[in-house]
């Protein structure tokens, strides 16, 4: 136990990607909204360590592996599933506490699972350059699935509709990766591709922060804000990316002329010291993942100036998002995922209607698909590289 408790690996890292793509020498996976976490399973205990190389496993005293084999490694991902979907604002809830009362407390209210989609090693054997459809092969084969670690699903091939139907959902988006794929130790490479679901919206400009840099004469980010049916304005945040020097100075000409007073009800929680607020003239268009519950963008980029639109015109989003009632939360295990996902993995494995029943043992619905895709393997400065592994690379 000591050689497999005392490791630090960095996972295995994805490419960006910016479309999606249909293609039977690929699988595809949810895109989980959540943590990642490499899984050592030894003698029926196991530690989490996450990207950072931290062990994890305290803050998850809800999460149960357990496997058919005395020791193993397998990489994976911790989720939170909150209104139907995984929510990483519901994780972070759990990421930052500390004391057993608290985490335990918190462990009730939000239950993670742990969704494994890879596994590294079994019992003295580096599966790392084994192709990746066989290594799904052994971890289906070595995890045994309880109500909060569960075996990640995937769709062979059909990564476009796949997407659509991710993205309908609301969910983060989707993991492409080559079925020969083999497993390399921290290193991001073009055989696992994350494909973004990204959306955009219509918002006013309504002032801007002060500017670091090269912006410490123009500004730092947009605050933006929309409109509620009732014409009330509200802030959605702020965005700092997306336009290159010339615009960014362009931007700051235009609202320098149109300065103006706050136009929000209440001062907005915002990162970032206002420079100046500007009456509500301008429209961006902005690309983002998704809202927060206090329905904030999330990851948003700016794309361009609507002149073609009327500020009255960005009329409100979800409100409601941020509303909390009891029974949100969903345990992976014990969700009805597959009356929810089921459409997605149709044909996931190869195998029309899947490798197993819609049901799991006990009528226990089985869960959607995950993340990541696999290589070869290559130790990253700071990481140890294992006893077990092969000395060099082919």
């Amino acid at each position: 136990m000591a050689e497999l408790w005392g490791l630090k690996i960095h996972p295995m890292l994805t490419e960006k990607e910016e479309r999606p793509f249909t293609d039977s020498d690929w699988i595809f996976e949810v895109k989980w909204d959540g943590t990642r976490a490499l899984c050592f399973y030894d003698g029926g205990k196991f530690k989490l360590q996450n990207r950072r190389l931290y062990d994890t496993t305290y803050r998850y005293p809800d999460i149960r592996v357990l496997a058919k084999a005395d020791r193993a490694i397998f990489d994976g991902e911790v989720v939170i599933m909150w209104e139907g979907k995984p929510s990483f604002e519901k994780l972070q809830e759990r990421e930052h506490l500390a004391g057993v009362e608290r985490i335990a407390r918190k462990a009730r209210e939000l239950p993670a699972t742990y969704v494994a989609f890879d596994i590294l090693y079994l019992d003295g054997k580096d599966l790392s350059a084994k192709p990746l459809t066989e290594r799904k092969k052994i971890l289906a084969e070595t995890l045994e699935e309880t109500e909060s670690s569960v075996l990640c699903d995937y769709v062979e091939g059909e990564g476009e509709a796949f997407y659509r139907i991710c993205r309908e959902r609301g969910l983060e988006g989707v993991i492409a990766k080559r079925k020969d794929s083999r497993y390399q130790i921290g290193k991001r490479t073009r055989t696992w591709l994350k494909i973004k679901a990204l959306k955009t919206i219509d918002c006013v400009i309504t002032g801007v922060t002060v500017g670091e840099g090269n912006r410490a004469d123009t500004f730092g980010a947009l605050i933006l804000g929309v409109y509620n049916t009732d014409g009330e304005l509200h802030c959605v945040g702020r965005v700092g990316t997306g336009f290159d020097q010339g615009m960014v100075e362009r931007l700051h000409r235009r609202m320098t002329a149109i300065r103006g007073e706050m136009p929000f009800r209440a001062m907005p929680p915002l990162a970032g010291e206002v420079k100046f607020w500007c009456r509500p003239e301008l429209v961006a268009e902005v690309e983002y993942l998704m809202l927060t519950p206090d329905v904030a963008l999330r990851a948003p980029s700016f794309q361009r100036l609507r002149e073609d639109k009327r500020p009255e015109d960005c009329v409100s989003i979800r409100y409601s998002t941020s509303a909390t009632s009891s029974g949100r939360h969903q345990n992976l295990g014990i969700s009805p995922i597959r009356q929810r996902f089921g459409e997605l993995l149709e044909n996931r494995h190869g195998v029309k209607g899947g490798h197993r029943s819609a049901e799991g043992a006990g009528g226990r619905p089985l869960r959607p698909p995950e993340l990541s895709v696999s290589e070869r393997i290559s130790p990253r400065r700071g990481c140890r590289r294992p006893s077990w592994t092969a000395s060099s690379e082919s």
